[in-house]
C-alpha cells in the first residue's frame, strides 16, 4: 500500500482537495478513482486515507472548502471609501476584492457545483441545502439590521438571490457561446454582481415621480 511521505504531508491535503474538486466537476463523483485523484495531485494514494479516511471523506472536505468560499462572499464587510454609512459601491468594491482572490480557480468550482446539481443526487441536494442555509441566514441578518423593505417576501428572497448566482453557474457554457465571454471572466463578473446588486436593492422599474 502506498504511504504518504513527509514531503507530501505539508501541502498534500490541499492538493488533494484541489484535484478532487476539478475531477469531480469534470466526471462526477462515481466516475473518478482515488488513483486518478492521487495522480492529479501528485501524491501517493495513501495520503487520501491518511487525511480523509476514504473517497467519501475527501468529497466531504471538498464540499467544506467549496462552502467556505460562499460564506466568505456573503459575510464580506463593506470596503469603506468615505466616512458615513456604507454605500452599494462600498459593498461592490468588497466583492471586487473577493473576485480577484478567486477568479483563477473559480471555473473548477463552478463545474463542481454544476455537476452536483445536475446529477440530482444526494450529493447535489446536500450542497444545495447548505448553500440555501447560508443565504437564508444572510437575508435574516439583513432583516434584523432593518435592511429589507416591509413588502419584501422573506421566504422567497433567499431563493431569488440563489437563482441569480446559480443561473450563471448552470448557463455559463451557453453564456460563453452567446457573448464570447464567460460570466466569470474578470470584468463581466464584476459587472454582473453590480447588476445583481442593483436589481435586488433598486429593482429595474424607473422611480416613481
Amino acid at each position: 500500500m502506498d504511504k504518504a511521505t513527509d514531503s507530501e504531508a505539508g501541502d498534500g491535503r490541499q492538493r488533494l482537495i484541489t484535484a478532487a474538486l476539478k475531477l469531480f466537476g469534470q466526471k462526477g463523483f462515481d466516475a473518478v478513482t482515488v488513483r486518478e485523484i492521487a495522480a492529479a495531485a501528485q501524491v501517493s494514494i495513501g495520503l487520501i486515507k491518511h487525511h480523509f479516511g476514504s473517497k467519501e471523506g475527501l468529497r466531504a472536505a471538498v464540499d467544506d472548502a467549496f462552502m467556505i468560499q460562499f460564506e466568505e462572499a456573503l459575510s464580506l464587510a463593506p470596503r469603506r471609501r468615505a466616512e458615513g454609512p456604507a454605500t452599494a459601491e462600498d459593498f461592490a468594491a468588497s466583492i471586487d476584492d473577493w473576485i480577484s482572490r478567486h477568479q483563477d480557480d473559480w471555473p473548477d468550482t463552478v463545474s463542481y457545483f454544476r455537476r452536483a446539481l445536475l446529477e440530482e443526487s444526494d450529493w447535489g441536494y446536500a450542497l444545495f441545502a447548505r448553500f440555501y442555509a447560508i443565504v437564508q441566514e444572510t437575508t435574516a441578518r439583513m432583516d434584523r439590521r432593518g435592511q429589507l423593505a416591509a413588502d419584501v417576501d422573506r421566504d422567497w428572497l433567499p431563493f431569488l438571490m440563489m437563482y441569480l448566482e446559480l443561473g450563471t453557474m448552470l448557463f455559463d457554457p451557453y453564456i460563453r457561446r452567446a457573448t464570447g465571454k464567460s460570466g466569470f471572466d474578470g470584468e463581466p463578473w464584476r459587472r454582473r454582481h453590480r447588476a445583481y446588486m442593483n436589481l435586488i436593492v433598486r429593482g429595474v422599474a424607473p422611480p416613481k415621480t
